[in-house]
């Protein structure tokens, strides 16, 4: 299993990229965005998802860690697969699909070749929670009521999922704690002491 690959690009195709790293080549298949920013020569990372069934191992690398979560959000949705979703995220931005779910545009994100409407539809319904999950990493330069409102969001989701009512989680964490924190990290582990303590 691949985190990550650093090395550098050899062959640049509109499909896929061969980066060479330390002597071995890898075959690693894009969006067309990244391929629009890549080029033969320069030293890049790639964070990678890996695609393994019983008769294929493949890896999909994204030139942001956003993109690669929102690339498993996507392949999770019944009726997505690897092509269809790079052929989604080649159409369209990470900041477009969000607009796209949040505005529930189905007529333009039905666009993308072979997403007819009631898989768009699909999409828009089972991303609509999850794509809130992106705030956070969209952030170049996070800071202020933004940042917080989305370590809030992720926060929030994080502790629901280990079973954690919203009752419960406001009785964990104070808004002035919340704003507190710079990073989810330092809030969960904030929480998870409290909890500890609490036991």
């Amino acid at each position: 299993m691949f985190e990550y690959l650093n090395g550098v690009v050899k062959i640049k195709k509109p499909e896929y990229l061969a980066i060479d790293v330390n002597g071995i080549g890898y075959r690693v298949y894009i969006t067309l965005k990244t391929y629009d920013q890549v080029q033969v020569g320069e030293k890049r990372e790639l964070y990678i998802y890996n695609v393994i069934k019983e008769d294929t191992f493949k890896l999909v690398g994204f030139l942001q860690e956003r993109e690669r979560v929102l690339f498993e959000m996507l392949i999770g949705i019944s009726g997505i697969g690897l092509s269809l979703a790079l052929s989604i995220m080649s159409t369209f931005s990470i900041d477009n699909i969000r607009e796209i779910v949040l505005t529930e545009d189905f007529k333009t994100l039905k666009r993308v070749p072979k997403l007819g409407e009631k898989k768009s539809k699909q999409i828009i319904i089972d991303l609509n929670n999850k794509i809130k999950t992106l705030n956070l990493m969209s952030l170049e330069d996070p800071s202020g009521e933004m940042l917080n409102n989305a370590i809030e969001e992720e926060l929030y989701m994080a502790l629901d999922s280990l079973g954690y009512s919203k009752k419960e989680i406001d009785s964990l964490i104070s808004k002035d704690e919340l704003n507190s924190y710079s990073t989810l990290e330092d809030a969960i582990k904030g929480v998870l002491k409290k909890i500890q303590l609490r036991g």
